[in-house]
């Protein structure tokens, strides 16, 4: 688990430092997000089915964020996750649109982006001699969020 969690880290950083963003956590970062806490327990909407919907500004940092907007971030990533498996060390999301699991396409969008970041760069360490296992997606990290 701490292995995903730095691997997305690592990830996410290595994309802010080339983009020069400013200082503070992106707003993707998806490990951030499993560890900040809320204030108010987020179980019935991610398990849920209303609508989710965040707007995602460009350069946005997690900590601009209103803690409403991290919560439906947080409830997006549990339903989006539990698409998500590890195959032959790739994550791969079973979902094409996000009505699928009543999340808004854009946010649905910008975690395909965030997964495929993260195997590009297992991909990179591979083809420089130093493979790693991704860790699958279990419930204990998908139940993180939600707190």
């Amino acid at each position: 688990m701490r292995t995903f969690l730095y691997l997305i880290w690592a990830t996410v950083l290595l994309t802010s430092c080339q983009n020069k963003q400013e200082a503070g956590v992106p707003i993707l970062n998806l490990s951030a997000l499993s560890v900040i806490p809320l204030e108010e327990p987020i179980d019935s909407l991610a398990k849920g089915n209303t609508f989710i919907d965040v707007q995602l500004p460009a350069g946005a940092r997690i900590e601009e964020l209103s803690k409403e907007d991290l919560g439906l971030l947080k409830a997006a990533a549990y339903r989006f996750f539990g698409k998500v498996k590890l195959v032959d060390n790739q994550y791969v999301a079973d979902i094409k649109e996000g009505k699928e699991i009543e999340v808004s396409d854009a946010v649905v969008s910008a975690y395909l982006k965030a997964i495929s970041s993260t195997n590009a760069f297992a991909d990179s360490l591979k083809r420089e001699g130093q493979e790693i296992q991704l860790p699958a997606i279990t419930d204990e990290y998908r139940n993180a969020l939600l707190k």
